[in-house]
């Protein structure tokens, strides 16, 4: 049976002088593992011009973590800028392009960390431009020290996807970010609430299938069935999608 196919877009680093092109294991392993077809968009010249044919046989779309959003994509305060840090013109472009896209023909997204705040924003939401100091929290949303390692506690809200997924009311979560949900979109409902408040994961109630997440499920399989579950209800969604 032809594998419907997950656009996702690359992240950029350099190696040895030179960008390489990557999308982490973890995202390709599963997209597989849960019957979909990765197809990967590199952050190049030329690839906005190389979209249209790219969505031709797109049934679903995968946004994963990355650098910082550029404040003119959402109305930043005068407070967030000062606290951007790196961000990709290019990448935000074409990720935008891909989610509207996506909107537009209803097909199912997924989008963790840096891509529940890029869906956010291409939805009228807003975000901080640094959770820690802005919000004054004793949460730590991020801790490069004990990158895999380290967990906070997030709150499910009950009759949410992300309850059923889970069955729980409380999980500890991962956490990777210093940008994050400041307004969600109108559209949009939240799931999940950190301790200080922050919006954790949210989804579109009358979409076939938009989540998203701030946690990265995909590296704590092992923690909470329900890590899993969101994986394999995305995959679901895709390939209903098709049947459609």
């Amino acid at each position: 049976m032809k594998r419907p196919s997950v656009l996702v877009v690359t992240r950029r680093a350099l190696r040895k002088n030179k960008y390489i092109d990557y999308l982490g294991e973890y995202h390709l392993d599963l997209l597989i593992r849960v019957g979909t077809l990765p197809v990967m968009i590199p952050v190049v010249e030329g690839a906005l011009a190389c979209l249209p044919q790219y969505t031709e046989g797109m049934a679903g779309l995968l946004l994963v973590e990355g650098e910082d959003i550029e404040p003119t994509h959402y109305r930043a305060r005068k407070g967030d800028l000062k606290y951007i840090e790196e961000t990709h013109r290019l990448r935000d472009e074409i990720e935008i392009r891909l989610v509207r896209h996506a909107l537009r023909h209803d097909l199912p997204i997924l989008a963790i960390c840096r891509g529940s705040q890029l869906v956010n924003v291409v939805c009228g939401g807003t975000l901080y431009g640094d959770v820690q100091k802005q919000k004054r929290t004793e949460v730590k949303h991020r801790d490069p020290d004990h990158y895999d390692t380290y967990r906070h506690l997030i709150r499910l809200l009950p009759g949410t996807p992300l309850e059923a997924w889970y069955r729980r009311k409380t999980i500890k979560a991962n956490s990777y970010h210093h940008q994050g949900i400041r307004r969600l979109a109108d559209r949009f409902k939240p799931m999940a609430y950190a301790e200080d408040g922050l919006i954790e994961g949210y989804y579109d109630p009358k979409a076939a299938f938009l989540i998203g997440l701030q946690f990265h499920p995909e590296r704590m399989l092992k923690e909470y069935p329900g890590n899993l579950r969101v994986w394999k209800a995305f995959g679901s969604a895709v390939r209903r999608h098709v049947h459609q």
